[in-house]
């Protein structure tokens, strides 16, 4: 069974309660038009809710990173020049 962590809007910040939170958990951020979920274990949104049409949108985030290629031409500020394919990161 998921336990959920609700987190409540009172004012222009989100008032955290310190509370013991598990990898089983559930963390939902909400005002009165929206409501967001996210991961405990790695805390990258999950999903949104929109309260007023109802709609659900599912997210799947995953960074990932690329090395630079050795030598005299680099990537800068307009130049992209990858040393290969994309390597993913691993949350924590």
């Amino acid at each position: 069974m998921t336990n959920f962590v609700y987190v409540t809007y009172r004012s222009t910040v989100f008032n955290l309660d310190r509370k013991s939170v598990s990898a089983d958990d559930v963390i939902r951020l909400e005002n009165s038009h929206i409501m967001v979920t996210v991961s405990p274990a790695t805390g990258v949104l999950e999903q949104m809710s929109l309260k007023d049409s109802g709609v659900v949108v599912k997210t799947d985030l995953r960074f990932v990173r690329y090395g630079t290629r050795p030598g005299k031409e680099r990537s800068g500020a307009y130049l992209f020049l990858p040393d290969g394919d994309a390597k993913v990161c691993l949350l924590l």
